[in-house]
């Protein structure tokens, strides 16, 4: 429902400047986690001098997003978009300078506080894709929503490409090579954060009458196993969360890892380097391509197509016993393919499948499920790895996009697709 207050703006040219901003900020913060991660998995290796726990920095990470989606969507319920992104993005700034110190100081927990504030700004991040959908119409949603994930490309491909540049330049000022990641991370976020607060305006929620700038500060600190109670009561939204939790955990669980299991192997920072960049351009290159999938096919064999795609990777990958180039690189483009198809589908879904007034709140439950349950694969992940093997870890992602893939194809059965 349209604003009263914004009745009288163009609404297009509204939604064409939101997306823009979108882009931009975009690009920078999907840069700054992306120049960050090659670089936390070898830190926090490097400051516990063991492998068992490399996946904790990431486990910090996510809490840390579960934490921002639910607080930001109640900040953005009552105040806006252009308010809980610009937060976010700010705290997530301070983590990158912590990150720093941390690992200069070679500090365990500095270091989990510092991934948990950057992984507040990754969950604003992901947070900002709902705001492309706020003036969407529901046959363009899944496109704009997606033009959003693919600006992510241009920072995600170009930055992990940096950490030998900014490994070289930490190094030059008697710095451990792994800050020099976290110290360009805390560039590009204060230019996010900059970017999201002079030029997002006017707000596009708003604009579409879904902010009560008089409610009180309780009547929107929803509960979250309220939200969530909300989406489940609802088969289609129940399957966005379902599609939004399985795609990510998956592809977190593989990916965290990757690094170190190269790493072990012998391989180089640049060759890991291009790897986690091939990874992200899977996820984000081909967003439009998932958007025009998910408009034209349908939300529920989209999802379908995540589990199947999720399969193939974590099956090359399950084959990667010495992290050989030629399965590394082709798994790793899959398995960020495959969240790519999961995440467009089940956030357009999730969007149009609960009623107005619920959707801002129901939107950040969700994300909050999904950063739960990936950081607690995340950190999984590590004791998996140095027990049983990434090969091991590839089958149990292999299992759970199975579990996918057959969910969307039964609720398809059930409901009528969107």
């Amino acid at each position: 429902m349209m604003s009263v207050l914004e009745s009288d703006l163009n609404v297009d040219e509204v939604q064409r400047r939101t997306l823009r901003v979108l882009w931009a900020s975009s690009i920078l913060s999907r840069g700054a986690f992306s120049a960050m991660f090659p670089v936390s998995v070898l830190a926090i290796k490097d400051i516990l001098d063991n492998e068992t726990w490399a996946g904790l920095g990431s486990g910090a990470s996510t809490a840390g997003g579960a934490i921002a989606a639910t607080v930001l969507a109640t900040i953005m319920t009552r105040r806006g978009r252009n308010h809980g992104l610009t937060l976010g993005f700010t705290v997530a700034l301070g983590g990158g300078v912590l990150g720093v110190i941390a690992i200069q100081a070679s500090s365990l927990w500095l270091f989990l506080m510092a991934m948990a504030l950057l992984g507040a700004g990754n969950g604003t991040s992901n947070l900002s894709r709902y705001a492309a959908a706020d003036l969407s119409s529901p046959e363009r949603r899944s496109r704009d929503l997606s033009t959003v994930i693919f600006a992510s490309t241009f920072g995600a491909v170009l930055f992990p490409l940096s950490i030998g540049i900014t490994g070289d330049i930490a190094e030059s000022f008697d710095l451990d090579r792994n800050t020099g990641g976290f110290g360009l991370s805390a560039i590009l976020l204060v230019l996010a954060a900059g970017t999201v607060f002079l030029f997002m305006r006017p707000d596009p929620l708003k604009v579409a009458g879904g902010v009560d700038a008089t409610a009180t500060r309780k009547s929107h600190a929803v509960p979250f196993r309220q939200a969530i109670a909300v989406a489940w009561s609802h088969p289609i939204a129940r399957l966005a969360v379902v599609a939004l939790v399985i795609s990510q955990t998956v592809m977190v669980m593989v990916m965290t890892m990757t690094p170190l299991h190269m790493d072990e192997h012998g391989h180089s920072d640049g060759i890991i380097g291009a790897v986690i960049s091939t990874h992200t351009a899977g996820m984000f290159a081909f967003a439009p391509v998932a958007g025009w999938i998910s408009d034209k096919y349908g939300r529920l064999p989209t999802i379908g197509l995540s589990g199947i795609t999720l399969i193939v990777a974590t099956a090359m990958t399950a084959l990667a016993g010495e992290a050989p180039e030629v399965l590394m690189f082709p798994g790793l483009f899959l398995l960020g393919l495959g969240w790519s198809f999961g995440i467009v589908a089940g956030s357009a879904l999730l969007s149009e499948s609960v009623a107005d007034s619920e959707r801002v709140i129901v939107q950040g439950a969700a994300d909050t499920a999904t950063a739960i349950a990936s950081g607690t694969g995340a950190i999984a992940s590590g004791f998996v790895l140095s027990m049983a093997g990434f090969h091991i870890l590839s089958v149990i992602g292999m299992a759970g996009s199975g579990a996918l893939m057959i969910h969307a194809a039964f609720e398809r059965r059930v409901v009528r697709p969107a």
